[in-house]
């Protein structure tokens, strides 16, 4: 019986062992070429803009797969905008950063802290009186996640080519009782030829500070200070920028009027083009590094 078998067995490799050997081996060439196409293929940073009214929410998405959420916007809208650009199974946030704590740019943030596992939160030197800003603190401290105020030269390194560096506040800075917008964390976003600046809602008077940080003078996307407002994107950093884009992140028809029709026209000096979630929706930039596309909602 055992010699019949191995018989057999001889008789079945010798008729489809060839055969089987070919495809095996057929497998493992497509999974190396495939390997080797997407290490060749140009990687994609993706940065948007989401539309999610009167307030900030911007969604960076890295080459290897890391995210950074900007803000989250006045509402729990920021959760619809997340689970149309997330993966469904997908329940980390990498970082979180909350610029400055008014109510425009961090109600949004406490549904995500509900929602999504968040590894690292920045926070702003400024605090708030406001029940939103003691629910946000709340959240944050039952996170369990690594908290840190920002500050000029912190870096985030996501180690595959997107560095994101804090400009401002600068490690002296006191915090004004009455002012949060002064204390608006803004950073660059490098990612080979391309670079982001956002500013949260940091006023014109304090702009200048970020130059004298080392902004990099060639900003291919600029976030438009506090939505557009007349008392931010002032000359002389959108002179010494000149953004290829500048983004207003806005809501339509605000009470506050945004974006302030100065500020408009300065920014059509100094950009190539203007962008609004008022008019594109979400606003999307994907780039490898070298090209940029845009992508809009509406």
């Amino acid at each position: 019986m055992i010699l019949c078998y191995h018989l057999r067995m001889k008789e079945w490799f010798r008729n489809y062992g060839k055969v089987t050997t070919v495809i095996v081996l057929c497998f493992i060439n497509v999974i190396t070429i495939y390997g080797i196409v997407t290490s060749l293929t140009p990687q994609k940073l993706r940065v948007s803009f989401l539309d999610i009214g009167q307030g900030d929410a911007i969604l960076i998405q890295t080459p290897s797969g890391h995210t950074m959420l900007v803000d989250g916007g006045p509402t729990n809208k920021i959760l619809e905008k997340l689970s149309e650009r997330l993966d469904y199974f997908d329940d980390d946030i990498d970082v979180m950063v909350a610029t400055h704590p008014d109510a425009d740019h961090v109600t949004g943030l406490i549904p995500v802290l509900e929602k999504y596992n968040v590894h690292t939160i920045l926070i702003s030197k400024a605090e708030s009186k406001t029940g939103v800003f003691s629910d946000l603190t709340k959240h944050i401290e039952e996170e369990n996640a690594d908290v840190h105020v920002a500050e000029i030269n912190d870096e985030l390194d996501f180690h595959d080519r997107v560095i994101a560096k804090i400009l401002y506040p600068s490690k002296n800075y006191v915090t004004k009782k009455n002012d949060t917008n002064d204390a608006s964390v803004s950073m660059e976003i490098k990612y080979g030829d391309e670079t982001f600046l956002l500013t949260g809602d940091l006023p014109s008077k304090e702009e200048g500070k970020l130059i004298s940080a080392d902004l990099d003078k060639n900003i291919t996307v600029y976030k438009a200070g506090h939505h557009g407002s007349k008392y931010s994107s002032g000359e002389e950093l959108l002179k010494y920028i000149t953004p290829e884009y500048s983004v207003i992140s806005a809501g339509e028809n605000n009470r506050y009027g945004h974006p302030n029709q100065e500020t408009i026209s300065r920014l059509q000096k100094y950009s190539k083009e203007i962008l609004s979630t008022i008019t594109q929706g979400t606003i999307s930039f994907v780039t490898d590094g070298r090209l940029m596309e845009v992508e809009t909602d509406k």
